[in-house]
């Protein structure tokens, strides 16, 4: 049964109160070329806005909260995701460090007529085991397969985002802190917080959320200064 229509605009209220106006969300993810990832990405910054105030609102506790932090954790890490990425494919795919990133140097079989593969075999012999003829050369990676962890470093490499002082002058090492969010993301189903002991704490969460703020400046700055927007 839903509530009634005083109290869902009580809590609609309440919340949207708390977010920032539609030309705000626009302008944030500007830097973003994709128009259907960028609606996507401010759809999302809502919505996590929104349920956090929605569930600071109810005081959730207990289990209530873990969701609320699970699911804040998740969001982020998506939207952390899907901007380096997309920032590195549009506006650094032609720097060596993305071409690092994306290719990696793996053994390439050369194939030999069957004669002469014998006869090789017959000369070269290694504690019984076969013998196979290849070379090394670059093969692209599967682009679903690269880390986001190497992404992070990438971007790092590039100046894209880094480490700063805060307000209090303590160093924040803001692509490790990331990749640390992301780790936590990938342990959110239920056999992995098992196997790997995850607990998830509120600080993790607001942290991904305080951390938004340097890493969407930090990539305007950089591509500013390369001269890219």
């Amino acid at each position: 049964m839903a509530f009634s229509k005083e109290i869902q605009e009580e809590i609609y209220n309440y919340c949207n109160n708390h977010l920032a106006d539609e030309e705000w969300y626009e302008t944030e993810f500007f830097f973003i070329k994709d128009e259907d990832l960028r609606k996507r990405l401010v759809e999302e910054f809502k919505a996590i806005r929104f349920a956090y105030k929605l569930y600071e609102g109810i005081e959730a506790k207990g289990e209530n909260l873990i969701f609320e932090v699970r699911n804040q954790i998740l969001a982020y890490a998506t939207i952390y995701e899907a901007v380096i990425e997309e920032v590195l494919k549009t506006y650094y795919s032609d720097t060596k460090e993305y071409h690092d990133l994306m290719y990696s140097c793996v053994p390439i079989p050369i194939s030999i007529p069957t004669k002469q593969r014998e006869e090789l075999g017959e000369l070269l012999e290694h504690d019984g085991k076969d013998i196979y003829t290849f070379y090394y050369g670059e093969k692209k990676k599967d682009e679903p397969k690269v880390r986001f962890d190497d992404k992070c470093l990438t971007a790092e490499k590039l100046g894209v985002i880094h480490k700063f002082l805060n307000k209090k002058s303590e160093e924040i090492d803001l692509p490790r802190e990331i990749i640390e969010i992301y780790n936590y993301r990938n342990g959110i189903h239920l056999i992995a917080e098992r196997r790997k002991k995850i607990t998830y704490e509120l600080d993790l969460s607001k942290k991904a959320y305080r951390r938004m703020r340097p890493f969407i400046d930090q990539i305007k700055d950089r591509l500013q200064a390369d001269g890219k927007i």
